[in-house]
């Protein structure tokens, strides 16, 4: 009975902090499903220290949470609910000490939003220009809005294409060699014979075709654990090297890629560098679209939407390596941490091009269009980390422009004229009818068969596949 009451007494003490003054949360709505209430409206009372790391350290990671904030600002891990409240004072004390920085990047910009936050009503909108006016602005007689993100994005530039890849085969031993220096990069020392001969089985696929139509074709299987991602971009990486093409990954999920990607670290160590050789391709219906923001943005000025997680979601698009809101740099804990409508949500459900309403070429923002950008970018990168819908997609336009007689789409030409195509491979159960690292080398009966990207695709969630180009 006196457990139960004293716990009913601490919860109503909490409600009271949470509904009475000022207090600093870490997610709010979540908070307020906790405590039994309703999701609040932004309010000047409820600072959540999420909404102010968004601002400070836009397309950076962090949990919503309390710990995951205190672990992303490299402060200690709270062990305790008192320690985690401790944290959250430290968070907003760090965060708004790095705005005050003189070396903070992008002051004017972040100042000029932050002015335009504070007359919107943002909780964090006074401190946030304070913080930047200590580390010093520039007096200006008129300041834009800090809104229009569009007109500040990069544009994409037409560049020569790519010459034709070379067709320098990849050997086994080259494959083992390259898989010791990226388990060297990784800092793993421990070495598994399993996972160096399945890279050097995976080298098949990355020698040349003897006769046109004819792709060599690797079936290969191993459980889990066996390292299979850094024994296929092993022999991946060295082909593309060798012969100037890009190798392109397909796998199932979008949380795969990101898996890939995070894995190619340790072909490219260097963030700047990776960017620009490892590109992550993702349907239309996954980035960012400037127009959709620009119309919610102009929308929201006139009172008709959430002008604050907009203007967040804006400044999120400019740091963003490549807009992806799915899976991506985006914080998907940003649109609901208040009480907003499902429909001026700054979220993927209202900012991407899910209805199919693209005008391409004819948008005002085509050249600063995230899609585009990464269909450039992936023209000249090494490694390109798709998904099966996109691969399956792009080839059934591609034949349907065939059957009609139009030109081929030049990525799915150049997939088919590579001189080496796929590595297919997969995690199943110990059951499985074939022992680790068997094969099938030449049978279109496959999987992943002769019958290209349709083949690999068909194979199901747990497939992810290789193909030069």
């Amino acid at each position: 009975m006196r457990r139960g009451r004293r716990a009913a007494d601490r919860a109503g003490a909490a409600e009271g902090l949470f509904t009475g003054g000022r207090v600093l949360v870490a997610h709010a709505s979540l908070t307020a499903r906790r405590l039994g209430l309703q999701p609040p409206a932004r309010s000047p009372d409820v600072m959540d220290v999420l909404e102010l790391f968004a601002f400070v350290r836009p397309a950076r990671f962090c949990a919503p949470s309390p710990t995951g904030l205190a672990l992303g600002l490299g402060l200690a891990e709270p062990k305790s609910v008192e320690a985690q409240a401790e944290r959250l004072h430290e968070a907003a004390t760090l965060l708004l000490k790095e705005l005050a920085a003189p070396a903070y990047p992008g002051r004017e910009e972040a100042y000029a939003l932050a002015l335009t936050l504070e007359r919107a009503g943002w909780a964090w909108g006074a401190a946030a220009v304070r913080a930047l006016e200590r580390g010093g602005v520039r007096q200006r007689q008129h300041r834009g809005a800090g809104l229009d993100v569009w007109s500040r994005l990069t544009e994409w530039e037409d560049e020569a294409p790519r010459g034709e890849a070379g067709s320098a085969p990849v050997d086994s031993e080259s494959a083992r060699i390259r898989l010791d220096k990226l388990l060297q990069a990784s800092g793993l020392d421990e070495t598994r014979p399993t996972q160096s001969d399945y890279a050097a089985e995976a080298a098949f696929a990355f020698s040349p075709r003897n006769e046109e139509g004819r792709p060599r074709v690797l079936l290969a299987e191993a459980g889990t654990g066996t390292g299979k991602t850094l024994g296929y971009l092993a022999p991946a990486s060295l082909w593309a090297e060798r012969n100037q093409g890009a190798a392109w990954v397909s796998t199932y999920t979008r949380a795969l890629q990101r898996q890939i990607d995070r894995e190619s670290g340790a072909v490219w160590p260097d963030p700047a560098e990776r960017r620009k050789k490892a590109v992550i391709r993702k349907g239309r219906e996954n980035y960012l679209c400037v127009l959709n923001l620009q119309d919610m943005v102009q929308a929201a000025q006139l009172g008709n939407g959430d002008l604050i997680g907009l203007a967040l979601a804006g400044r999120w698009a400019i740091h963003s390596r490549d807009g992806d809101m799915t899976g991506g740099d985006f914080p998907g804990w940003l649109p609901s941490l208040f009480a907003v409508a499902p429909s001026q949500q700054a979220g993927p459900a209202n900012l991407v091009d899910r209805r199919g309403e693209c005008v391409h070429a004819a948008c005002p923002h085509y050249r600063a269009c995230f899609v585009e950008k990464t269909i450039r970018a992936s023209r000249k990168a090494d490694l390109v980390i798709a998904n099966h819908a996109l691969v399956l997609t792009q080839a059934a336009f591609d034949g349907a422009r065939s059957a009609r007689g139009q030109k081929q789409d030049g990525e799915t030409a150049a997939l088919k004229r590579s001189s080496s195509t796929r590595a297919t491979t997969c995690s199943t159960p110990p059951t499985a009818p074939f022992p680790p690292a068997s094969r099938a080398r030449r049978r279109p009966s496959c999987a992943a068969g002769s019958a290209g990207r349709k083949g690999a695709a068909a194979a199901g969630a747990a497939w992810s596949s290789v193909s030069a180009t």
